[in-house]
C-alpha cells in the first residue's frame, strides 16, 4: 500500500465508525483501529447522528484532560456526563469505562496517528523523485521511521505544544529529515499547529460514539 493511501485511511475509518456507533443496536463494541486498511465504499450523511457528535466534540474539547484521568481510573462525573451526551444507556456505562480503559493507549497515546500526519505534512514539501521515489533523500519507509521514533520519544512533549500552538519540538526532527530550506523548514514545525482536535481528541469522540472499541 502506498503512502498516501495509507494515510487517508484512518481519516476515513474514523468517520465510518461514527456513523456506525450512531446506527448499531445490538451494543457489539469495535476497536477503532481494527480495520487500518479497509475500503470503505460510502458514507451516508446523518442528520440526528452529527448534532450528537458535535455535542461530545464540544465537551470533549473544553474536558479533555480531566477525561483522560476519569477513563484511566474508570470513574468520575465528567466520563459520564460524555457518554449521557452520547445518549449511550446508563446501564451500559461500567462496560463502556472498561472499554476506554482497555484501549486507553490507542485513544491518548496514538503515536502512529500523530507521525502519519507529520510524514504526510512532509510528502506535502517535498515531490517524491520519479526514478528514486524518494522524498528528500529519504524513502517513504524511512521518513516513517525517523518520525515515528521521535514521537515515541516525545509524545507528550509534542501534544502539549500541539495543544499551546508552540512548535519548537519539531525543530530537532525537521533537522533529522534534513529539511534545511528555511521556508520548508517553518511550514513543517508548524504543520500540527492547531490541530489538537483532530489528532488526540478526535480518538475519544470516535471510540466513544461507536459505543466501545
Amino acid at each position: 500500500m502506498n503512502g498516501n493511501r495509507l494515510l487517508k485511511l484512518s481519516a476515513i475509518t474514523l468517520t465510518a465508525f461514527t456513523l456506525v456507533g450512531c446506527s448499531t443496536k445490538d451494543g457489539s463494541f469495535f476497536n477503532i483501529l481494527q480495520l487500518p486498511g479497509k475500503i470503505l465504499d460510502s458514507v451516508f450523511d446523518n442528520n440526528s447522528c452529527q448534532i450528537k457528535r458535535e455535542k461530545v466534540e464540544k465537551y470533549t474539547k473544553l474536558h479533555y484532560e480531566i477525561l483522560r484521568e476519569e477513563i484511566k481510573a474508570q470513574k468520575g462525573t465528567h466520563i459520564d456526563e460524555l457518554m449521557r451526551l452520547a445518549e449511550i444507556e446508563e446501564q451500559e456505562y461500567a462496560t463502556m469505562k472498561k472499554q476506554l480503559k482497555k484501549s486507553y493507549k490507542i485513544i491518548f497515546h496514538n503515536t502512529q496517528r500523530v507521525s502519519e500526519q507529520l510524514v504526510q505534512n512532509m510528502s506535502k514539501l517535498y515531490e517524491v523523485k520519479e526514478k528514486t521515489k524518494k522524498i528528500n533523500g529519504f524513502s517513504y519507509t524511512e521518513v516513517l521511521e525517523i518520525t515515528k521514533r521521535y514521537v515515541d520519544q516525545n509524545f507528550e512533549k509534542i501534544r502539549l505544544a500541539i495543544k499551546n500552538s508552540e512548535t519548537d519540538i519539531f525543530i530537532p526532527l525537521s533537522e533529522e529529515l534534513k529539511i534545511k530550506n528555511q521556508k520548508k523548514k517553518e511550514k513543517f514545525i508548524g504543520s500540527l499547529k492547531g490541530e489538537h482536535f483532530e489528532l488526540y481528541d478526535d480518538l475519544l469522540v470516535v471510540s466513544v460514539m461507536i459505543k466501545g472499541v
